[in-house]
């Protein structure tokens, strides 16, 4: 199949990103998808001591009519007397059912939520039912909690459709069904332990289903293609609209499936995790810089940070090619950061999670001569009580310093009489979280500076 193989298509997605984060999200109302495909799957029934047809029907079908079209199904001859044990098949669509609901349970950013033609304002604990539609602008992201734990993670430049959120009432099981219409989501589904549990996703070209795993959904914006690529368990995925089609192949963890808008399918084994260098070393600087241990088999990088280890609360995100990957700064605090590696196959590989501690701590140091001496002054940014050490060595950096000053709580230091010769300063600082629970202390150090005096 014609699956882009090329650095150039992580990149197109950086474009396409960039654009998108150019207007405001917005929803606009798509044709439900592959929705009859969904109503003719059937459930199975085994009749029990005191079963009919026509009671069974009065009891969980829509209407008490829809017997008529699961006799016919099933070619019964008499609705009244079923053998018990037998087996009889129901479509979906004839069941009854209570509304389920996801609640909204982290979010950032600017989000979109729509239902009936309606626009609700996002607030955590937001019950959402079926016929929702979702999308997130550049820099945003949602998580979404199921009735039964599952979790729906949705990052950036995404839009979802949420076309079944039911318990069903004769098997009481689950039927959950999504449609990414572009984007991406994550899904963390709760292991299911009935026979008639539900969980799909759809996309233009294709459908997974699970029954409790850990798996990616992404549909490219340029090629239409829709990757599936499975964490942890095992997924089913089928190009077109029906899962027990032929086309339909089963994806482990560690694999990933391609559906393109020709209806080709094929499988690839994905990257596995990458190794970050020093990932637990505190992000002090403006932004958040990450380096990634090349790997001549991996064309770009993506790095997703939350406040939990469980990715519900996802406050940024960053793909850039090669090994070193900038964000833009966050709150102090402790995070954790997941990181992937797309192969050259266009598939996101596996994840490597990593727990860091951001302190906002810069600092930069000038010097200057006056009628009072020389003057040494620094700056910085950062929240918490600081302190700051001066030192200055005389001929080397390696020196004994011949001044070297510590808890200085002011942004300048004179000195005068300075002997002529090349001397090295640099400062330092001492930070303090405002954290009361956070007992750590920071320290950084400038850069030696070279000062040489003449006379």
């Amino acid at each position: 199949m014609a699956i882009e193989t090329s650095k150039r298509r992580c990149f197109r997605y950086l474009r396409i990103s960039a654009l998108l984060s150019l207007a405001p999200v917005s929803i606009i109302p798509v044709v439900a998808q592959a929705q009859t495909a969904a109503d003719n799957v059937r459930v199975e029934y085994i009749f029990k001591k005191g079963d009919t047809l026509i009671a069974l029907a009065s009891k969980y079908m829509r209407k008490r009519s829809d017997y008529v079209t699961v006799q016919r199904i099933n070619r019964i001859a008499n609705p009244r007397f079923i053998p018990v044990g037998k087996t009889v098949s129901i479509p979906f669509r004839l069941l009854k059912y209570r509304k389920s609901e996801a609640s909204l349970s982290a979010f950032r950013g600017n989000v979109a939520i729509a239902d009936g033609g309606r626009t609700i304002t996002p607030v955590k604990g937001l019950e959402i039912g079926e016929g929702s539609r979702l999308a997130t602008s550049a820099g945003s992201f949602l998580t979404l909690q199921l009735e039964d734990g599952s979790r729906i993670s949705m990052p950036s430049n995404s839009k979802m459709r949420i076309t079944r959120l039911r318990h069903i009432l004769l098997t009481d099981s689950v039927d959950y069904e999504l449609a990414v219409d572009s984007g991406r989501i994550r899904s963390k589904v709760t292991p299911f332990d009935k026979k008639a549990d539900r969980y799909r996703v759809r996309t233009p070209v294709a459908v997974s289903a699970v029954r409790g795993t850990d798996y990616r959904t992404r549909v490219d914006e340029e090629t239409g293609t829709a990757y599936s690529e499975t964490v942890e368990g095992s997924i089913d995925v089928a190009a077109g609209e029906s899962i027990d089609g032929a086309s339909s192949v089963s994806v482990p963890a560690g694999t990933g499936a391609a559906a393109t808008v020709t209806g080709k399918l094929a499988t690839a084994d994905l990257l596995t995790p990458p190794e970050l260098v020093e990932p637990a070393k505190v992000q002090s600087e403006e932004t958040l810089e990450f380096t990634v241990v090349p790997r001549p088999v991996a064309t770009a990088h993506r790095i997703l940070i939350s406040s939990d280890a469980g990715f519900v609360d996802i406050v940024a995100e960053q793909l850039s090619e090669g090994s070193a990957i900038s964000l833009a700064g966050i709150e102090d605090g402790r995070y954790f950061a997941k990181a992937t590696a797309f192969g050259e196959d266009g598939f996101e590989g596996m994840p490597a999670n990593y727990s860091f501690k951001r302190q906002l701590s810069t600092l930069s140091g000038s010097a200057d001569s006056g009628d009072f001496g020389f003057r040494f002054k620094w700056a910085g940014a950062g929240s918490g009580k600081r302190t700051y050490r001066f030192q200055l060595m005389l001929g080397s950096t390696d020196a004994v310093p011949i001044v070297d000053e510590a808890g200085l709580t002011r942004d300048v230091l004179t000195l005068s009489d300075l002997p002529d010769g090349e001397y090295y300063w640099r400062v330092g600082v001492t930070q303090y979280s405002t954290d009361p629970e956070d007992k750590d202390v920071f320290q950084k150090w400038t850069d030696f500076e070279k000062l040489t005096v003449a006379g």
